[in-house]
């Protein structure tokens, strides 16, 4: 399992190839939760959203709460 950073999934979401390749080949992907709440933030609109939340749930993400290890 890997803790992705948010600048990560950005990259992902605004169609970075290198992003792709590396998260489209991981096994198993987590986040903290301010990971998430920094993308819930930046999201623009609806759309994006959905986008974000189908991409979390297509890599069955994991949210960690911020704790010593995160």
């Amino acid at each position: 399992m890997k803790l992705v950073d948010t600048d990560v999934i950005i990259w992902y979401m605004r169609g970075n190839e290198k992003a792709a390749d590396v998260l489209d080949n991981l096994n198993s992907i987590m986040i903290s939760a301010v990971t998430y709440m920094e993308l819930i933030q930046g999201m623009r609109n609806k759309a994006e959203l959905s986008a974000l939340e189908t991409t979390l749930t297509t890599w069955k993400a994991t949210i960690f709460p911020v704790n010593e290890e995160i």
